[in-house]
């Protein structure tokens, strides 16, 4: 007890000083004679100066929402907005044609049989074997270029044999 005498005088004198602190707060909150008005002696005006000091005060006839009644109206606008987008865009010829771009990426050391599942899951080709056959006859199987290589629209077996052994 002797090594921590020190941190217990500490924190007798803070109990002591806290308790001195708390009762002259309260002798000073009590004392007559403060000017603090009660609300039964407000007029309306300073009410509300008063209470703008610590909260948001509003007037009687602004309208509040509650989130419920916020999100529903939230979502009409919304509904409102996306009908008239689609009846403005149903008004509007619609002969725009979108060309399909896929760009696939061949790795360094990569055989025909890899590059061919490639694009068969892209969507570029549907027959590995047509694929591997026009790779052979334009003597690309072993000159397939590494790096990214784009395919715009529809396109042929040949024209993406030539895309895959020609350099971007």
């Amino acid at each position: 007890m002797l090594k921590n005498r020190s941190y217990v005088l500490g924190i007798g004198t803070g109990i002591i000083v806290g308790a001195l602190l708390l009762q002259i707060m309260l002798v000073r909150a009590s004392a007559p004679g403060q000017s603090r008005l009660a609300l039964d002696e407000m007029d309306p005006k300073k009410l509300k100066e008063e209470a703008a000091k610590y909260y948001q005060v509003f007037d009687i006839n602004t309208k509040m929402y509650t989130q419920a009644e916020l999100d529903t109206t939230v979502q009409k606008k919304v509904q409102e907005e996306t009908d008239k987008l689609a009846a403005a865009k149903s008004q509007e010829p619609t002969k725009v044609e979108t060309v399909h771009r896929t760009v696939i990426y061949v790795q360094p050391n990569l055989d025909a049989t890899a590059v061919a599942e490639l694009l068969v899951k892209s969507g570029l080709i549907t027959d590995r074997k047509a694929f591997a056959s026009e790779l052979v006859k334009q003597g690309g199987n072993t000159k397939l270029q590494v790096g990214f290589h784009v395919f715009e629209g529809q396109m042929d077996m040949e024209k993406v044999v030539t895309n895959l052994i020609t350099s971007q």
